[in-house]
């Protein structure tokens, strides 16, 4: 913890500095922000300043958080464009720059679309947006490395891609991971693939990502939602080609092609991308640290390749009809930080959707979405020292996820009215050499069938005061295949032989939002959401050698209950935001060590690894700054902090308070200039040591560290280019999150690549 309150405490003067230098408004200055339609910030947009009377044009790019800032403007009259790749340009004229020589102007821009199509899928407070301009800069493999960068956000890595999304210390089921709307779930029971793993960098526009317990339009959002929202064609032909290539032999080469008119609409685009395994910061590839055989360790670490279109049509003015495909061949991937490895991860996602404006009577606006989507997943040891039998692996899973479903709103008179439903299958057969290969069902065929009602309603109480409520009714029905279920396991470690669940829940939210003209505005809600146990939370089924791991049949639905307050200011070229919440989330789905209460034949071991309730609270707070030191000059940071306990229970083995995978503090600060042709930006991350560990789980603190990174590029004309290096100084360091997920995990701590050059370009037609 030293090193984050050394960090807090300069990361404080900062913020003292550069407020006492913002509130003096300097002669001749125009400043704001640019905002997405949906309320997200634009960073990288281009703000040209005409003046009326001379002619005379002036031009800056918007940092972190969409701030810009261009000072010593004569005064006089001008006119503002504001302009952004993917965006409609948006033009302000008449803005007047007299008097006291200080303007604020602000702009929200339209995504650039043929289709006009109206994306409200998660709740706008507190939420944040990863875009498309930052994506393009990014040296990321994935869309969970990419969302780490923000705060309240930490990513799970598992090998050199597929990293998982952890949102204020939540993950896995206890978060909604989307894809424009549609649910999609990855098939590997430890996670190899999460759903963020099933998209194409190329295929997304940007990455909502929503707080807390406050979105009513999806069932499960515990802890909040991550909507991937992917692109759709702009009008005329556009052609984006794309190559980014890195150290580690990464390379993924990407191309998209659409045209549009007003009627009609079509997109397509191909994406490859493979690499081998990283080298940590002593020089050592991930697969010479685990247990991998000597012939693997120079082989490909991943190689997949993705292929997507999307097809548009207004049939008459106001109606709209979309459809997109999307399918990803994943070859051998290896994940160093589990048992086993992906021979492949084949996926298919199938997505229509309807959009209805200005119809008829009371009714604004009506949407219905119908999605499918499926996933094969084939695992196996065969490429550790491990592997031994007579078919070339002593471990094997096939595990499948198919998921179906729909959803439709109607807006009247600014009440949101919904119905979602949707059927969840996952299915899982492990197969082991030490019992010659008889199929374990660990997740027996179990489907999950929901269906919810939820309604919201925003409006404006006052000029300064605004509301925002809504709530939600799911019933859901959980069974497994009676034929595959291991009720023996269940009976011997639970006193259950249930292959079935119902549960009804409700939800809800209520937040207030008061804004001042000084430019503070402050915000606090209250929210309450639900989510059912998942498939092998409650059906798991698995004999092992020493230990079983078995499911919970009669867990009951985790609920959170959470508070959230926000408060941000802006003026002149500065910006904070910050964020404080606390989570009471009862009856907390947690992993613990059961001991057997039954003697049933057959089960020899007496403890397994199991699921329980438990109540936990989390909490913690987020802080973003931005400083525009001068119209090319940025200065930002933000500081990440979550604090996890949970009620001990001696009789089922659950002694520590502590919950388990928590991250650490974490704490950033980026100089960023950006002249508009040439940018570039020098970035230092600090984490402090996680003391707060799970005992009982077998958790080990993990030192702090702090590494440093750097980035070039340039804008010229149509083609973007952008290099540099991450772990500058090539610092050896392992992130928390990085050994402990059960029930494959191998054990050994994963440490983050080491030096790590990146270059990526893009040329748009």
């Amino acid at each position: 913890m030293a090193v984050y309150r050394r960090f807090a405490v300069a990361f404080g003067i900062m913020i003292c500095l550069a407020y006492s230098t913002s509130i003096e408004a300097a002669t001749g200055t125009i400043s704001g922000s640019v905002f997405a339609f949906g309320g997200s910030r634009l960073p990288g947009a281009r703000i040209e300043l005409k003046h009326q009377g001379t002619g005379q044009t002036f031009s800056v790019i918007s940092g972190d958080r969409g701030l810009y800032r261009a000072a010593k403007l004569p005064s006089g009259v001008y006119e503002l464009i504001a302009s952004l790749s993917g965006f409609e340009s948006k033009v302000l004229s008449d803005v007047d720059l007299s008097g006291d020589g200080l303007q604020v102007v602000d702009f929200v821009l339209n995504v650039a679309l043929t289709i006009n199509e109206v994306v409200t899928v998660i709740g706008k407070v507190p939420a944040d947006s990863l875009e498309a301009s930052a994506i393009r800069e990014s040296p990321a493999r994935d869309v969970g490395e990419a969302l780490a960068d923000t705060a309240g956000v930490w990513k799970v890595r598992k090998g050199g891609i597929a990293n998982d999304v952890v949102l204020r210390g939540l993950q896995r089921g206890d978060l909604n991971v989307l894809i424009d709307g549609q649910r999609l779930y990855g098939a590997c029971p430890n996670r190899m693939d999460p759903a963020s793993f099933h998209v194409d960098f190329s295929e997304v526009d940007r990455v909502d990502v929503g707080k807390g317990p406050f979105d009513m339009k999806n069932q499960g959002s515990l802890g909040g939602t991550v909507n991937i929202v992917t692109r759709k064609p702009e009008e005329g032909w556009h052609a984006t080609a794309n190559l980014a290539a890195g150290s580690f032999s990464y390379i993924n080469p990407s191309a998209t092609l659409s045209y549009g008119n007003p009627s009609v609409s079509v997109l397509g685009g191909y994406s490859y991308r493979t690499s081998k395994a990283y080298k940590d910061g002593m020089g050592r590839r991930f697969t010479e640290i685990t247990n991998y055989k000597e012939s693997a360790v120079d082989e490909k670490a991943f190689e997949i390749g993705t292929a997507w279109t999307r097809l548009g049509w207004v049939p008459s003015q106001g109606h709209q009809l979309q459809l997109s495909y999307t399918r990803q061949d994943v070859d051998t991937t290896y994940y160093p930080y589990l048992r086993m490895d992906a021979v492949y991860d084949d996926t298919d996602r199938l997505n229509t959707r309807y959009d209805g404006t200005d119809l008829a009577g009371s009714v604004a606006r009506l949407t219905a979405q119908g999605y499918y989507s499926r996933v094969k997943h084939w695992m196996t040891d065969e490429y550790r020292t491990s592997a031994k039998g007579a078919r070339g692996y002593s471990m094997g899973t096939m595990a499948e996820t198919e998921t179906y479903g729909g959803k439709s709103e109607v807006e009247i008179r600014e009440v949101t009215v919904g119905f979602e439903l949707f059927n969840r299958f996952w299915g899982a057969a492990t197969e082991m050499a030490g019992m010659k290969y008889l199929p374990q069902y660990s997740i027996p065929d179990v489907d999950i069938r929901n269906v919810g009602i939820f309604a919201e309603h925003t409006r404006a109480l006052s000029r300064r005061i605004s509301l925002s409520a809504g709530g939600r009714l799911d019933h859901a029905n959980s069974a497994a295949d009676e034929s595959k279920a291991n009720t023996n396991l269940y009976y011997a470690y639970k006193d259950t032989r249930s292959t079935s669940a119902t549960d009804t829940y409700p939800s809800g939210k209520v937040r207030l939002t008061y804004t001042m003209d000084t430019g503070l505005e402050v915000g606090a809600g209250l929210g309450h959401a639900a989510r059912v146990p998942e498939h092998g939370e409650r059906f798991f089924g698995l004999k092992r050698m020493g230990a079983d791991w078995v499911g919970n049949p009669d867990l009951t639905p985790a609920r959170n209950t959470g508070l959230d307050g926000t408060l941000t200011f802006e003026k002149t070229g500065f910006y904070i935001g910050a964020s404080f919440y606390v989570n009471w989330i009862g009856d907390y789905i947690a992993v613990h060590e059961q001991s057997r209460v039954h003697g049933v034949p057959g089960v020899m071991n007496t403890k397994a690894r199991s699921y329980t309730n438990l109540d936990a609270t989390f909490r913690g707070s987020e802080v973003d700054v931005v400083w525009s030191l001068t119209d090319q000059l940025f200065l930002s940071g933000d500081i990440s902090y979550v604090r996890a306990t949970k009620e001990a229970s001696p009789e089922q083995n659950v002694f520590s308070e502590n919950v388990a995978e928590i991250p650490p503090p974490r704490s950033r600060v980026k100089l960023r200039y950006d002249q508009g042709k040439w940018f570039g930006s020098v970035e230092g991350i600090f984490s402090a040591r996680q003391e707060n560990i799970d005992t009982d789980l077998g958790e080990e603190p993990t030192p702090a560290y702090a590494i440093a990174n750097l980035k070039v590029g340039a804008r010229l004309d149509r083609l973007l280019l952008t290099g540099g290096v991450d772990n500058l100084f090539n610092k050896f360091y392992v992130e928390y999150l990085s050994y402990q997920r059960d029930p494959f995990r191998l054990g050994v701590r994963l440490p983050e690549p080491g030096r790590n050059f990146f270059f990526n370009v893009s040329y748009r037609f």
